[in-house]
């Protein structure tokens, strides 16, 4: 399985576990990019916690009024991508 999160995002899957993978181009255009992994997962649901948590972290929210309306916002995105 391979399912793209977002444009370098990706949880993909072998026999054992779930993996969450950020492929990245190399700058100067020239040859294979980086593959970042950014965990291993048992099971698909921690795998979509930890996008969720992924993409919290990345909120720009200064009250905690604006950091739930993300929260809900990046769980539902999620949702939208992977149904489990």
């Amino acid at each position: 399985m391979k399912v793209q999160i977002e444009e370098n995002l990706y949880i993909e899957s072998d026999a054992y576990q779930f993996i969450i993978r950020e492929y990245t181009a190399r700058k100067d255009g020239n040859g294979p990019g980086k593959i970042i992994v950014h965990g291993y997962f048992s099971k698909l649901e921690h795998a979509v916690k930890h996008l969720i948590t992924m993409k919290v972290k990345q909120s720009t929210a200064a009250t905690l009024g604006e950091l739930q309306k993300d929260v809900k916002r990046i769980e539902e995105y999620i949702s939208s991508k992977i149904t489990i």
